[in-house]
């Protein structure tokens, strides 16, 4: 059953009482779907927001300013802003929303940077690269769930957050993308193991296949991708099938057993372990709560 046009949403709300995570204090962290054509009353922001379009589209207001969103866009409100939503009339609308403040536990200069840009951002509508919707759904995830020290993940989860949007603050900011123009020529393989797992995710069974398609040696990939990116290949390739696999199970038209083979697991016992790790519910719990209107 839905209300007023809202199919579900999960809701964690401090406003009475923010909940301080180090420099942050917390407002509200939730998600919801809301049903095609659905309109949000205009309201004035008590703290800032981020908030990921999950899936559908939709137009959000900033003051008097309108930004058509989609899925993957991040629509950022600063407090006192006046905001509201119009979703799409032939599709329904969901995202995950984030409010906080910083507090006056903000010291390091650099931290000042960060709130001096979310203060007076330079753009309302970003386009995530990835990083912001999994640490999203981790964070949704910990919220759900509450496993054991879930509040120093939760402030891990909101830390990266607020760093990756500010990432894209500062890249908005320079309005140009300045390639590496280093003599040493590494920024070429690193891009080219990037824009390959993006485009060719579905076909990619391990990291052998990678180094094979491109030409470099595996060992040699390896450590190069470990020392520039702060992560091994293989952490990566894995994270991307994780993100593949959301947008697969929240659109229901195939089994996590599918889903499982689609993106190269032995099984879906192997599929299941993985995402857990990375998610902490099963790829059936993370299915049942995104979509309570129906079953597996």
């Amino acid at each position: 059953m839905n209300n007023n046009g809202r199919l579900f949403e999960f809701e964690n709300t401090f406003f009475d009482n923010p909940k301080p995570y180090d420099f942050v204090d917390v407002w509200q962290i939730g998600e919801l779907s809301l049903e095609s054509g659905y309109e949000m009353f205009a309201h004035p922001q008590a703290c800032h927001e981020i908030c990921f379009i999950i899936s559908g589209e939709g137009v959000f207001y900033t003051d008097d300013q309108a930004f058509s969103v989609k899925t993957g866009d991040i629509h950022y409100i600063p407090r006192g802003k006046v905001h509201r939503i119009t979703g799409d009339k032939n599709q329904n609308l969901r995202f995950a929303y984030f409010g906080f403040e910083f507090n006056e536990r903000v010291k390091p200069p650099e931290l000042h940077q960060m709130v001096e840009i979310f203060e007076h951002p330079p753009a309302y509508l970003l386009r995530d690269t990835g990083n912001v919707r999994l640490m999203i759904y981790m964070l949704i995830n910990e919220m759900y769930g509450k496993p054991h020290f879930s509040d120093i993940m939760v402030e891990a989860y909101i830390k990266q957050i607020l760093v990756q949007v500010y990432r894209l603050f500062i890249s908005e900011k320079a309005n140009i993308f300045v390639p590496e123009t280093s003599k040493n020529v590494i920024s070429k393989p690193i891009y080219s193991v990037i824009s390959y797992i993006d485009n060719h995710i579905m076909e990619i069974d391990k990291v052998k296949s990678i180094s094979e398609k491109l030409g470099y040696s595996q060992c040699y990939l390896s450590h190069l991708f470990k020392e520039k990116m702060g992560m091994t290949l293989q952490r990566y390739l894995t994270t991307k099938k994780i993100e593949t696999s959301l947008n697969l199970l929240s659109q229901r038209k195939y089994s996590i057993t599918q889903i499982a083979a689609m993106l190269h697991y032995e099984s879906a016992q192997s599929f299941g372990k993985v995402f857990k790790k990375f998610m902490g519910c099963t790829p059936s719990e993370y299915r049942s709560r995104i979509g309570n209107e129906t079953t597996e």
